[in-house]
């Protein structure tokens, strides 16, 4: 498979540019075209398609991490294995919480003990009350949101305008993201955005921007992870001879 557009990526194109836009602004179509209720019943419904999307992407993430991981172990270094092994129980974490550890699935009840630590009654821990509540959901959700702004999109433009190329092998080769998550590394972490300036304007947000942003920012977030785990198996199978070389 050819490099693409003559940048770090064996992704095509329409992938990695189109698929983030249109699931992004395809809600706000969505709201705009379809009535509230059908809106609220096949997208931002608990079992609706942006949730369930976000679930199945991070299953998806998950996955490849789990091969970058058996892959990293076989390469021998052990920065690859923590990485990667890191980000695969990032995927896990991320994506039982997103499905209540199969509870929005299989609807079982929520034990009165864990219901009294939860605000949302739900068997999760990012819905825990007070300060754990913040530590398991507010903070790796920010961390999250700022390496794929920085790390996912800032630092890949930036190389490119400098001429920076990382030589194959190395693990900055390995685990850096390349153009292809340029796109979903702004929208991900931006996509809340014009729902919280409308709130602020207007202290309400106007049809059709009304559109739980908050949910689409999760999904954006496991298509940000899918991508990018995407883009690494990628190199791998192009190098798959290739060894880390070190940093």
């Amino acid at each position: 498979m050819p490099m693409n557009d003559s940048n770090d990526t064996y992704l095509p194109r329409w992938f990695w540019l189109g698929v983030p836009i249109l699931l992004y602004f395809g809600h706000y179509l969505a709201r705009a075209f379809l009535s509230h209720p059908v809106y609220d019943a096949w997208l931002r419904h608990e079992a609706g398609l942006t949730e369930s999307g976000t679930v199945l992407l991070l299953a998806l993430a998950l996955a490849g991490g789990l091969y970058v991981t058996r892959w990293a172990v076989r390469t021998g270094d052990r920065r690859l294995m923590v990485f990667f092994g890191l980000f695969a129980l990032g995927c896990l974490y991320f994506g039982g919480e997103e499905a209540s550890w199969g509870q929005h699935w299989f609807g079982w009840a929520t034990p009165e003990e864990w219901r009294a630590l939860n605000n949302q009654a739900e068997t999760n821990l990012h819905n825990s009350n007070a300060l754990a509540g913040s530590l398991l959901d507010q903070l790796p959700r920010n961390l999250l949101a700022i390496a794929m702004l920085v790390g996912g999109a800032i630092l890949p433009l930036v190389r490119r305008a400098r001429g920076v190329v990382y030589a194959p092998g190395t693990v900055r080769y390995w685990i850096m993201p390349g153009i292809e998550c340029v796109p979903i590394g702004f929208i991900a972490p931006l996509a809340s955005i014009p729902e919280k300036l409308f709130e602020a304007a207007f202290d309400e947000v106007p049809f059709p921007f009304d559109i739980d942003a908050g949910e689409v920012k999760e999904l954006m977030f496991a298509v940000f992870l899918a991508l990018y785990i995407v883009a690494v198996i990628a190199r791998i199978r192009h190098r798959r001879n290739d060894v880390p070389q070190g940093s």
